[in-house]
């Protein structure tokens, strides 16, 4: 019985840990286009701004 349950805590240990670095990768990845996406707006307005005062 007391193998039973040690097993099933490392179980629910290996789980947490996969879904916790699951979801630290999707919000790094999540970041990393939010990041992407301002730097291309921002580079898009610097343009921008240099063209109309050429």
């Amino acid at each position: 019985m007391m193998h039973l349950i040690l097993v099933i805590a490392v179980v629910i240990i290996l789980a947490a840990s996969y879904l916790l670095t699951f979801a630290l990768c999707r919000a790094a990845t999540r970041r990393d286009m939010l990041e992407a996406r301002w730097r291309e707006e921002r580079a898009g307005s610097v343009s921008e701004e240099s063209h109309e005062s050429a």
